[in-house]
């Protein structure tokens, strides 16, 4: 005999209740005793959204009048004690809207359709990548197939924490499994709200890492196919300055994982169709779903005309990487050059617990460097690079390097982030003529004691010098500073509250 389907609805909430009964929402005090390293020490999510307003006298931060400056983040609001991945929680936008003599701080989560509905249950609702792994994985995921089948929850995969887009006055927040959410800045009032989520018929995410093109007057907001992950695809969107749909085309990749930057030259995309791929069976084996297959996988580039919207000419390398995120790319006679921050290998499991025993060489955490790349399509072939002195810093710990930046004083500058591979934060930056890429000796600049920066900084430009604009903490303050890397000077305003590390992060002026 058939039980109701009232019973069977009643049957899964008790289910959910009953699994979820023994965790406690997430507070300061909880999350301090958690093993997760993404929800302890400095990591630690904010709870409470603020309003500071900061005077001060320095001259350099009076010259950035009218400015808006914000870090966007994973910020977890609710949380239980499952495995949690940085990439999981909710977005959290910190900024700061600059005048001549104060600053006015602003932190406010990005109010997904996700958040909401946990807010509503006042609990955690929606599964974690990080905790795809094992039995545990299993029932994790059929409870919450469940919860949505009966219509307990609506499906919502976006948390709006990784990038953030301004494109003609408007500006989204971005996750790369759902649309972006369009924030309004309220310079007038100095607040920061969520307006709605973008929606476009037939498209269900975009990239975190859009194009824009300025001499065509185009976005190219592409994405990939994270929906079941089955068949790989490059998602190519194209959108004019009202924000309309105007054309897509769908490009067949050999990988089924991630495509999370490209480069761009202004004539062409280059498309990277490297191996991070999608394993359901792995849940089994008590790992996560998705990993990059180093031995036996393929990396190619895909040189995308963006003139005549061909398929792309692709590009096979002699080895496997993995590139989270280009800099600059120029197209030459016969060829590409491209220069990005290179991953020798890479373990998502790194981003759910940084001393994961599965990886032996989790202390380093990929070997990421700054690289020089030529394509040539012609002959098939591809070059990789190397900085000898970018590939051997002159410190005293394990690093990375990533986010690189390209000056906007000189094109063949560019600026990346120094990582601490053990510790996860940020100790400072490399700035490097890539003009002579081999042979340039880059300046490099490092936060003293224990100071640390925040996310992905900004390039500024004041009275013809560039600086570096970002968030940085120690373990009692956070400030804004503005860096001078070839004088290695700094100046910061004191904020008087905690700002955790993020993701990416813009600036502009009103």
């Amino acid at each position: 005999m058939l039980v109701p389907f009232k019973i069977y609805k009643l049957i899964t909430l008790i289910l959910f209740l009953f699994s979820t009964s023994s965790f406690l929402v997430c507070s300061n005090k909880v999350c301090k005793n958690k093993r997760q390293f993404y929800l302890r020490d400095k990591f630690l999510p904010v709870t409470t959204e603020k309003t500071i307003t900061v005077t001060h006298n320095n001259d350099l931060f009076g010259k950035l009048d009218k400015g808006f400056f914000a870090q966007i983040g994973s910020n977890p609001k609710h949380v239980d004690n499952e495995d949690y991945h940085w990439f999981d929680g909710d977005g959290m936008i910190h900024g700061l809207f600059l005048d001549k003599s104060k600053l006015t701080y602003q932190n406010k989560w990005i109010q997904t359709k996700r958040l909401q509905v946990e807010d509503k249950w006042n609990r955690k609702m929606y599964l974690y990548f990080g905790e795809l792994k094992g039995m545990r994985g299993i029932f994790q995921i059929l409870k919450y197939s469940f919860m949505q089948f009966f219509k307990f929850i609506p499906e919502a995969k976006g948390t709006a924490n990784t990038a953030m887009l301004k494109w003609k006055n408007r500006l989204f927040a971005l996750h790369e499994g759902d649309m972006p959410y369009e924030l309004n800045i309220d310079f007038k009032n100095l607040n920061i709200s969520t307006l709605s989520r973008f929606n476009v018929p037939n498209i269900f995410s975009t990239t975190a890492h859009p194009v824009i093109d300025k001499v065509r007057n185009l976005l190219y907001l592409y994405g990939y196919n994270n929906y079941d992950f089955l068949n790989g695809k490059f998602i190519f969107n194209i959108f004019n300055e009202k924000m309309e749909h105007i054309f897509q085309k769908n490009i067949s990749l050999i990988n089924n994982g991630m495509t999370h930057d490209v480069a761009f030259t202004g004539d062409h995309l280059i498309i990277p169709d490297m191996p991070l791929k999608y394993d359901f069976a792995r849940i089994l084996q008590e790992k996560l779903p998705m990993f990059f297959d180093k031995e036996k996988g393929i990396t190619r580039f895909g040189i995308f005309d963006l003139n005549t919207f061909k398929d792309p000419q692709w590009v096979h390398l002699d080895e496997n990487i993995f590139i989270f995120h280009f800099s600059r790319a120029i197209k030459r006679a016969k060829d590409f050059i491209v220069y990005a921050c290179v991953m020798d290998d890479l373990y998502m499991e790194d981003f759910v617990d940084l001393e994961n025993v599965e990886n032996e060489k989790h202390i380093i955490r990929g070997d990421i460097r700054l690289k020089e790349i030529k394509i040539d399509p012609e002959n098939n072939n591809t070059q990789i690079n190397e900085n000898k002195y970018i590939q051997n810093l002159d410190v005293d710990f394990n690093y990375n390097l990533d986010f690189p930046i390209t000056s906007k004083l000189n094109p063949t500058v560019v600026y990346c982030t120094i990582f601490d591979s053990a510790a996860g934060f940020i100790r400072g930056y490399v700035k490097i003529d890539t003009s002579d890429f081999e042979n340039s000796k880059p300046e490099m600049f490092l936060f003293e004691g224990d100071m640390h920066g925040n996310s992905e900084p900004q390039v500024v430009v004041i009275d013809n010098i560039e600086y570096i604009l970002t968030f940085n903490n120690n373990n009692e303050n956070s400030y804004i500073s503005l860096i001078d890397i070839d004088e290695k000077k700094v100046n910061s305003v004191k904020i008087p509250t905690r700002i955790p590390p993020g993701f990416h992060s813009i600036y502009y002026n009103h």
